[in-house]
């Protein structure tokens, strides 16, 4: 995991690269024109594939973090998955070209891509809704842990920005939620939930991956809610971030600032315009997957979608 650190300047994006994917593999690509995977549905190969066109990446972890964990548990957790999804194994003793760079906490709650400063944000909700949502607004499903919502152009696939929202709500019944945990190798105990599992789930939505049809792999769509299995990776896995973004010659001195420059600093207009604007192609928010509780029993990760794209236009959720 690289340093915790501001970035000051202004990242200009590469004209996109659509990558196909091995469809001998079992992962799969989020597209432009595939809805959020939704439980075992197949896979969508219609549309560009999602992709970081510069794979130097950023992230902050909204400073309230959650109810459940100290801060300090909660940025180990995620910086862990982070380092998870960055170090694997590409063979040869290589790793996939792409790097994370952890900042310093941010006040940003919302997912939201703007043109004049933007974060890749982490944020726990409860309750688990847009807080700039009106109070009778449905908010996200209650049975997920969490929703990735990545903002990508609606032509090429780029992806712009991607915001993870966890459900920090306490869980009952079958409704998603916390406690959350560091959980031993061993699995968690009592009702915890492993949160370093839900997050490596999480941010291979975040980089553009689908469900896989592999049992084992972190990015298949059923797990138990005590397990954290998730939390590694398997050769499926593996497979997908290693074909998407082969090995390369991203290192630490590489430009991670997001597209539109960086904004820590969210509450001073937190719900002031809209959520996100649309740039040259069009621009559209996709809710990957709204992972459900994983329960006792295997259960299906429930998807959440989508926005309406307007081309030069703003996107809105809907």
């Amino acid at each position: 995991m690289r340093d915790r650190s501001l970035y000051t300047a202004a990242l200009v994006l590469a004209l996109v690269t659509s990558f196909s994917a091995d469809r001998a593999s079992a992962y799969c690509r989020m597209t432009t024109q595939g809805n959020s995977p939704v439980g075992d549905s197949p896979c969508v190969e219609k549309g560009e594939p999602l992709v970081w066109n510069n794979p130097c990446l950023s992230y902050a972890i909204d400073y309230r973090g959650s109810v459940w964990m100290d801060f300090a548990d909660v940025e180990a957790a995620i910086d862990a998955s982070f380092e998870t999804w960055e170090q694997a194994d590409c063979g040869g003793s290589t790793t996939p070209n792409l790097i994370f760079k952890g900042l310093q906490s941010s006040t940003c709650q919302r997912a939201e891509f703007n043109t004049t400063g933007n974060v890749n944000t982490i944020a726990f909700l409860d309750p688990f809704k847009n807080p700039c949502d009106d109070a009778d607004a449905p908010g996200y499903s209650r049975f997920a842990f969490a929703v990735t919502t990545s903002w990508h152009n609606t032509s090429t696939g780029e992806i712009f920005d991607a915001d993870i929202m966890i459900n920090d709500e306490f869980a009952t019944g079958s409704f998603a939620g916390g406690p959350y945990a560091n959980c031993p190798d061993t699995g968690c105990v009592s009702t915890d939930a492993d949160l370093a599992s839900i997050v490596t789930h999480e941010i291979g939505h975040f980089i553009g991956i689908g469900h896989s049809t592999v049992l084992d792999a972190t990015m298949f769509a059923k797990a138990d809610r005590r397990s954290v299995e998730k939390r590694t990776l398997e050769q499926d896995d593996r497979n997908a971030v290693c074909d998407i973004y082969p090995p390369g010659s991203l290192d630490d001195s590489c430009n991670a600032v997001p597209m539109g420059g960086l904004q820590l600093n969210c509450d001073a207009n937190a719900c002031d315009g809209p959520a996100s604007s649309g740039g040259s192609g069009g621009c559209s928010a996709t809710g990957t997957p709204a992972d459900a509780p994983w329960g006792a029993l295997l259960v299906a990760l429930l998807g959440l979608t989508v926005v309406r794209r307007r081309s030069g236009g703003r996107g809105a959720r809907s």
